[in-house]
């Protein structure tokens, strides 16, 4: 059985590379586009990985990473961030708040592939 990521990021364009990237890899891959459609999705679903923007269209992925930490059924599913923003600070905030990796946009493929494999349950 494959792992499943769930890609937040509202950027179609990155959306598409990346579920092409994963597919190929072997993931099963769902995405949402925002903070309301990563909220459903979890709602339904335990993905194996989230691979989660900063800064989304409808509010904060600082909220999505928040939500996944204090769902009880969902806390331990890693998160890896993908974001254009690499201050330290911003990727010291997200790996003390419960984040598994970093990844910075624009990324190598290897790179996010690498985070992934090392990061994603079933693997």
């Amino acid at each position: 059985m494959s792992s499943r990521v769930l890609i937040v990021d509202d950027e179609p364009d990155i959306l598409f590379m990346i579920k092409v990237i994963l597919r190929s890899e072997g993931y099963e891959v769902v995405a949402a586009s925002g903070v309301a459609e990563a909220r459903a999705q979890l709602s339904e679903d335990n993905p194996d990985l989230v691979l989660l923007d900063l800064r989304l269209a409808d509010g904060e992925g600082w909220d999505v990473l928040r939500d996944l930490r204090e769902d009880g059924r969902l806390e331990r599913v890693p998160v890896v961030i993908l974001s254009a923003h690499a201050s330290p600070g911003t990727i010291q905030r997200a790996l003390s708040e419960g984040a598994a990796g970093y990844v910075t946009k624009p990324f190598v493929t290897s790179e996010l592939v690498g985070a992934v494999r090392e990061h994603a349950y079933g693997n």
